[in-house]
């Protein structure tokens, strides 16, 4: 008799398909698909594993809504927790100090940030920007407002009377009548001007101001006026006139003893008010770039950003001309589109509400043009932090359903936006938060954590460079994820609200529990305490090698069946994993369709300690992997199976049948492959 061959599938980097998929066998993503998948990490190399469990630092304030990574200039990495009104500074799953801001609970969600050395800036348009600060040489933590210098002016169409016109004085040196000039205004050059006599500077004034008029690049509303003999002076009156950017110089045609220097009287001041106060509002985003620092998505001019002069970061004086001076750049629209983040990159990156734009010059300068190159119309959701993964850009869209990464190609000499999410899009709804996890180890990809507003947390294994994107869930029993991010010692953290309380809680290689908290003692016990976090809950422990569980915390403790020295106690979040069902065809196009049933399952594991089993529908079984010999006076966690489980004779029918991974109890998983036979 010759055994039938079966379904081998040893790669899952494509993660959890969409509904939509499952018939799409032609896909090569389908082969390395699932159906479902919740609490793996998928490995690019192939196969999965549990994911990381999650440590229990400290219980935080009922408002606690989101999570900053911070690192001092000598290199020290904290977490900020920012509630309604206060941050707490987070070292070592200890709150070291907490530090009043003027935010309302109510405004941390569209809150965006920018961070560098010892100094974070606070960005909401409502908000007169706080600057959050460590003193290093007082070791004082402490918080006040971004200090604004000499910011630009701008009319908001109020009654002002502040502005003040530009005046440049023309001198005339040895020039004789009936010889001829010409003034350069800008750029723009005037008509020859004749002077018609030496002694009538009254006339040369009014063909200056004529001839000056006639140009394209003035308004009505300048002036010339007479000093005295040989001296005249140009002034910029008028509204559409107003500002400092004038330059004059003259050139005699017809004689080249004479001259006419130019000089600059008054800088020219717009009439107007700060661009940016309590009454117009302030910026929503920013960014340090090229040692400038740079706001836009300012409340009552959404689509315009500005820079500081180079090297000095709280100065937007206007008035030095040179190419680090302080700029104002207004982004083209056609209304109603906002500036929500600004991203440092191979080039500057901008989203807006509507669109995704890149500075084509890489270099910031007051004296070239500043293009913005549109790369594409989806848009972006306010207060979704934009976050950087292998040269990339990954962004969520304004509908808060798609993420997409915004990458630079040769190819294309251009930005292209792609989306990511494509292959999982069932996954993603009203998404509020994300951070990206660096591999911590060869056989890993960076980890994406994405968090929605109902609580609900996505992973997306990443590998962009090799095909490899995926994505999952992450649950942890009842608990919801209010807040995630990932600071400079690559540690990715969570606010989890548990039981009606929001806890600081931090994911850790090895670790199988949720908010897991350690024990040590000197003599073995059975009574384990300190569990108040846990109260009420039912949980278990790991205790010198062995799983023990579950139990129901009371009184911050529990008693667990064997004494034992040290250990830890969390919640369990078991894996679970379901194949797609096998493909029916058997020739192109043409399928079989009924009911049928995997029968036999054999499924390559690595170092696992605890593996639960299924198919076609049915409740999965814990499997046995300790075999009745010495092996036995191991530790259960020190006894881990790498090999082969065979599984024949699997009951049950189903329209489509699929293999079901999980666990019955806390333990190390790994699973290299999964093949299947079925009757279809």
């Amino acid at each position: 008799m010759v055994a039938k061959p079966g379904h081998l599938q040893a790669s899952f980097t494509s993660g959890e398909l969409d509904p939509f998929e499952y018939d799409r066998t032609e896909l090569k993503f389908y082969n390395t698909g699932l159906k479902w998948a919740e609490n793996t990490q998928l490995h690019p190399q192939g196969g999965f594993s549990l994911r990381d469990g999650t440590r229990h630092s400290i219980t935080l304030d009922d408002t606690s809504a989101r999570l900053i990574p911070f690192k001092t200039s000598q290199g020290v990495v904290h977490d900020f927790v920012l509630k309604d009104g206060a941050l707490d500074v987070i070292k070592d799953g200890v709150i070291l100090t907490s530090i009043q801001h003027p935010l309302a609970s109510s405004q941390l969600k569209q809150m965006e940030w920018a961070h560098r050395m010892n100094t974070l800036f606070l960005f909401h348009e409502d908000v007169q920007t706080p600057r959050v600060y460590y003193d290093k040489a007082s070791q004082v933590w402490g918080c006040d407002s971004l200090p604004y210098e000499k910011l630009p002016q701008y009319d908001y169409g109020g009654a002002y009377s502040n502005g003040i016109p530009a005046e440049w004085e023309v001198q005339f040196v040895s020039l004789d009548a009936d010889h001829r000039f010409r003034l350069t205004i800008s750029g723009s050059e005037t008509v020859s001007i004749k002077l018609s006599s030496e002694s009538d500077w009254s006339q040369c004034a009014a063909d200056m101001q004529d001839a000056i008029l006639q140009l394209p690049n003035v308004a009505d509303g300048v002036t010339c006026e007479v000093i005295e003999d040989k001296r005249i002076k140009v002034v910029f009156s008028g509204d559409q006139n107003a500002g400092d950017a004038w330059a004059v110089s003259a050139d005699v045609l017809d004689d080249s003893d004479a001259a006419i220097p130019c000089y600059k009287l008054v800088v020219g001041v717009a009439p107007g008010e700060a661009i940016i106060s309590n009454d117009q509002g302030w910026p929503s985003c920013g960014l340090f770039y090229q040692q400038r620092t740079i706001v836009g998505g300012f409340k009552n001019l959404p689509n315009n950003w500005m820079c500081s002069i180079t090297g000095r970061y709280f100065s937007f004086d206007t008035e030095l001309d040179e190419a680090n001076g302080a700029f104002v750049v207004p982004l083209d629209s056609e209304g109603g589109e906002k500036i929500l983040h600004m991203v440092d990159g191979r080039n500057m990156l901008v989203f807006t509400s509507e669109r995704e734009f890149w500075i084509s010059d890489r270099s910031i300068s007051k004296t070239d043009p500043t293009v913005h190159v549109e790369a594409s119309t989806h848009g972006s959701k306010a207060g979704v932090p934009v976050v950087k993964n292998e040269g990339g850009a990954i962004f969520c869209h304004k509908t808060g359903s798609v993420l997409s990464e915004f990458r630079y190609t040769d190819v294309d000499g251009n930005f292209i936006s792609q989306p990511i999410s494509i292959l999982s899009p069932h996954l993603f709804d009203n998404v509020c938060d994300m951070a990206v996890r660096k591999a911590k180890s060869s056989t890993d990809a960076n980890l994406l954590g994405v968090i929605d507003e109902e609580g609900s947390m996505r992973a997306g294994f990443l590998l962009r460079q090799q095909d490899v994107t995926g994505f999952g869930r992450f649950t942890s029993q009842s608990g919801l994820y209010k807040a995630i991010d990932v600071n400079s010692a690559n540690e990715m953290n969570v606010i989890m609200q548990r039981d009606g309380s929001r806890r600081f809680e931090t994911f850790e290689k090895g670790l199988i529990l949720d908010a897991a908290i350690s024990f040590s003692y000197s003599a073995p016990r059975k009574l384990i305490s300190g569990l108040g976090h846990l109260e009420g809950m039912e949980v278990w422990c790991l205790g010198d090698g062995n799983v023990y569980g579950p139990y129901v915390v009371s009184d911050a403790t529990i008693t667990i069946d064997d004494p034992v020295k040290k250990g830890e106690v969390g919640l369990f979040c078991p894996p679970l994993v379901e194949t797609l069902p096998l493909s029916r065809e058997i020739a192109d196009k043409t399928i079989i369709r009924r009911r049928s049933r995997i029968h036999s399952v054999w499924i390559s594991v690595i170092d696992t300690t605890s593996i639960a089993i299924g198919a076609n529908g049915q409740d999965p079984v814990d499997f046995p992997l300790r075999q009745y010999d010495a092996n036995l006076i191991k530790p259960e966690l020190e006894d881990g199976y790498t090999g082969l489980i065979e599984l024949r004779g699997l009951r049950g029918y189903a329209d489509e049948p699929t293999v079901t991974i999980t666990q019955l109890r806390p333990g190390r998983l790994t699973v290299r492959s999964i093949t299947s036979e079925a009757k279809l």
